[in-house]
């Protein structure tokens, strides 16, 4: 049985990460997403789980989340993943939370689109709506946080790794072979296509997720950069796929939960990979040219 403190990181990823990416993506599982921020969410599920008939805030103490038992945690968990799979309709759950509140939300059929149709008019389908598949089946994150023990494990293969990356800097790897590589892995597809885009980025040169994903959704789907960001995160195919030159937005080094960010305990071992292969910084530690964008 899952510990108070892994229902509550599974409860605060859920509502806060990937319920929020979904709504972003405008992801299919749902017909409409009438809200998009995370306490939105908080509000919905708490309500409709804990509340009942009435405001979770008359049921518990502000913060919920350090507030609520194990029942009441496994309750959210599993409304909030009802909606994420889409056997909850997120529209109905919304209105019921601000009836509870006595507010009126804005009616809508719970099949009905986010463009209602308008009579005697031919509603215009964009490029974006004529594409069944949004970026939920490849980018976004998976709904199931790392537990400690996966953590550990990710902790112990960083240095080999590092010690990989070393013994090839002098090498242009066949991104070829490891698009197969990928291709051929039993990782979701999401992450697949996610990964292969690294690939992409020549040596030498850098990039981010806010390019990442600024060019899927003029290209592809539309999403968001945290959504990119989780879907790499704990890359099995580094450092041949190259997740080291993804670098933060503000030009500096980065790295997903810190660990490779310049604070973080791999943050000297980064700077040698991206010197290595041509990448420079500035005195203030700034990344010198703009981040690849091309990814063809």
């Amino acid at each position: 049985m899952a510990t108070l403190t892994e229902l509550q990181d599974r409860w605060k990823y859920l509502f806060q990460e990937y319920l929020p990416c979904l709504a972003k993506a405008k992801d299919p599982v749902q017909p409409h997403w009438p809200v998009h921020l995370d306490h939105c969410f908080g509000r919905i599920v708490l309500d409709n789980a804990v509340g009942i008939d009435k405001p979770w805030t008359e049921v518990l103490k502000s913060p919920a989340i350090r507030n609520m038992n194990q029942s009441q945690l496994q309750k959210v968990i599993s409304l909030a993943e009802a909606i994420c799979s889409g056997e909850a309709n997120l529209v109905k759950l919304d209105e019921n939370s601000l009836q509870l509140r006595g507010k009126k939300g804005k009616k809508r059929k719970a099949d009905e689109s986010v463009a209602p149709k308008v009579e005697g008019k031919k509603k215009k389908t964009t490029k974006l709506q004529k594409s069944v598949q949004t970026v939920s089946a490849y980018f976004l994150p998976s709904t199931k946080p790392l537990s400690k023990g996966v953590k550990q494990e990710h902790e112990k293969t960083a240095t080999e790794t590092i010690d990989a990356a070393a013994d090839n800097t002098g090498e242009a790897f066949d991104m070829e072979a490891q698009l197969k590589r990928i291709d051929n892995s039993d990782i979701t597809a999401f992450r697949k296509r996610t990964l292969s885009l690294l690939c992409k980025i020549p040596r030498g040169r850098y990039s981010t997720y806010g390019a990442m994903s600024d060019w899927i959704s003029a290209n592809s789907h539309k999403t968001c950069a945290r959504a990119v960001g989780n879907a790499m995160r704990n890359n099995p195919f580094a450092p041949e796929v190259p997740c080291h030159r993804i670098l933060a937005g503000d030009g500096t080094l980065g790295g997903f939960k810190g660990s490779w960010g310049e604070e973080g305990k791999y943050a000297k071992h980064k700077h040698e990979l991206l010197h290595a292969e041509g990448v420079r910084f500035d005195s203030k530690g700034k990344v010198k040219g703009p981040p690849f964008r091309d990814f063809k």
